[in-house]
């Protein structure tokens, strides 16, 4: 039996509702190129904020999408705890792709539950954020499209992901590793508009 892959997926959702491509653009803010890319599987591996959005304007979940069981997503395992879905990985070094692949749920309190399809994990990857989080931990991340100044926050920079400290300026970013080894990154004008919040960081597992 063939395995019926998130291309796929997105395709017959779309078809289900009678979207043509550019209604779907106008729902997603995604270009019409790239989702008709996303259903020949020209691009496999979509950026974790884009999938979000995907399975909202398909009024599905991105579990159904990445073919995935949605044990915990929909339910409380017990007052409060859900489980929710880990992602490998996220660099905390020298930037990755953030890969759609789930790996595993791993029970978790969210004390606002109604928040709780917008919470993940990720496995991290580097040292630049180390000690507070080191290479091998695991981060717990509340989908946001921004943060305050200070906060600690995964980032897309293009195609690719960073765990940083950010903050703002007038007309710049600046991206700070904890590690004093780590230059701070700053971008101005322009080149700011490239970074992209895809969420908060709100927890830190260390690794065992």
């Amino acid at each position: 039996m063939n395995k019926i892959l998130a291309s796929d997926r997105i395709s017959l959702r779309r078809k289900e509702l009678r979207l043509s491509y550019q209604e779907l653009a106008d729902r997603t803010g995604i270009s019409k190129s790239t989702l008709q890319r996303y259903e020949t599987g020209g691009i496999k591996n979509i950026p974790l904020e884009k999938l979000g959005v995907l399975a909202k304007a398909l009024e599905t979940t991105e579990m159904y999408i990445l073919g995935k069981p949605e044990s915990g997503n929909a339910e409380p395992i017990s007052t409060g705890v859900y489980e929710i879905p880990v992602f490998d990985s996220v660099s905390a070094g020298f930037g990755a792709y953030a890969d759609s692949q789930i790996v595993c749920f791993i029970p978790t309190y969210i004390d606002r539950p109604a928040e709780h399809g917008e919470y993940l994990w990720i496995n991290v990857r580097g040292d630049s954020m180390s000690p507070k989080i080191e290479d091998g931990d695991r981060i717990l991340v509340r989908r946001l499209d921004s943060v305050e100044s200070g906060s600690v926050a995964v980032v897309m920079i293009d195609d690719e992901a960073f765990v940083k400290k950010i903050k703002y300026g007038k007309n710049w970013i600046e991206l700070h590793s904890f590690n004093p080894y780590y230059p701070v990154r700053r971008l101005e004008d322009e080149e700011a508009e490239r970074v992209r919040v895809v969420g908060l960081v709100v927890e830190v597992s260390k690794k065992l």
